[in-house]
């Protein structure tokens, strides 16, 4: 918590680009690493969905970064589809953005502030999510530790 994230810059499921270091300054961003075959993955969108249907006119941004790990980009979109992702989905073709952040387990979680700086990391969704996200998109908020 409070380090710099590294940059991640993938394309979404539709070939369009989106890079990290383009949101600093501007947005909150919300980064999460999953799989189309992870359940607890699959259990955090509802609450993703939400919060960026909430916040996203505010200034939040959320990436959701697709590991390339026994699934496909069809899986990933049946999967956005289904829960009804309104939020970008970027694949990690060649898996450089997850050995960078030396994700071993998902969903991996990262909230970064305005400034580009880490203030969440954990492998679930903090239990006051949507408090968290507002307090970032206000003034910063404060670093909350990992779970």
């Amino acid at each position: 918590m409070g380090a710099r994230p590294f940059d991640v810059e993938l394309k979404d499921l539709d070939g369009q680009l989106h890079r990290l270091k383009d949101l600093k300054g501007r947005r909150v961003v919300h980064l999460v690493f999953w799989a189309s075959w992870c359940v607890p993955c699959i259990q955090e969108i509802p609450a993703i969905r939400e919060a960026y249907e909430k916040y996203h006119d505010r200034g939040l941004e959320v990436l959701a970064v697709v590991l390339n790990i026994d699934q496909t980009p069809n899986d990933a979109r049946a999967v956005a589809r289904d829960y009804k992702i309104n939020y970008p989905v970027l694949w990690d073709e060649g898996g450089l953005v997850r050995e960078r952040y030396r994700v071993t387990t998902i969903p991996q979680n990262y909230l970064i502030d305005k400034d580009g700086i880490i203030r969440y990391a954990g492998s679930a969704l903090p239990a006051d999510y949507d408090a968290l996200v507002l307090s970032l998109l206000r003034r910063g908020g404060e670093t909350k530790t990992s779970r």
